[in-house]
């Protein structure tokens, strides 16, 4: 694993132990304000190819993301949805997701993900599936 990867691991990790309150993650916008609505958005246009709204598996053994907000904590889908594939390599509880899959797919990286923003819109959203 690249130094910089590794660097970049660690430093979310860091995230979810900082001094923030249990379950919010912090935007490096202070003047940002998550929207679900935007998250719901994403949802439909990236997540719906593998992810189900419900607590059912889906057809490609992804996990349904009814409830993952009990499941996993806002820092830690966070950290996840920044990079599945590496957070795997040093999380036990990603690793777990990943080795759930029955037919051996790992959530890739996704571009859309890489903007803190997006992310914590679709963890806005994430919220309310309960």
């Amino acid at each position: 694993m690249p130094i910089f990867n590794m660097f970049y691991i660690i430093s979310l990790l860091l995230l979810s132990t900082s001094a923030f309150a249990e379950g919010e993650v912090a935007s490096e916008s202070p003047s940002f304000q998550a929207s679900a609505e935007r998250g719901q958005k994403i949802y439909a246009s990236v997540c719906i190819h593998c992810h189900s709204l419900t607590h059912e598996v889906s057809a490609v053994g992804c996990p349904g993301l009814q409830g993952v907000v009990t499941r996993h904590d806002p820092d830690w889908l966070n950290a996840w949805l920044t990079s599945p594939e590496s957070f795997a390599k040093v999380d036990s509880k990603a690793k777990k997701v990943v080795d759930a899959n029955p037919y051996g797919l790992v959530m890739p990286t996704l571009p859309e993900m890489q903007n803190e923003h997006e992310r914590l819109d679709i963890i806005e959203f994430l919220k309310t599936l309960k």
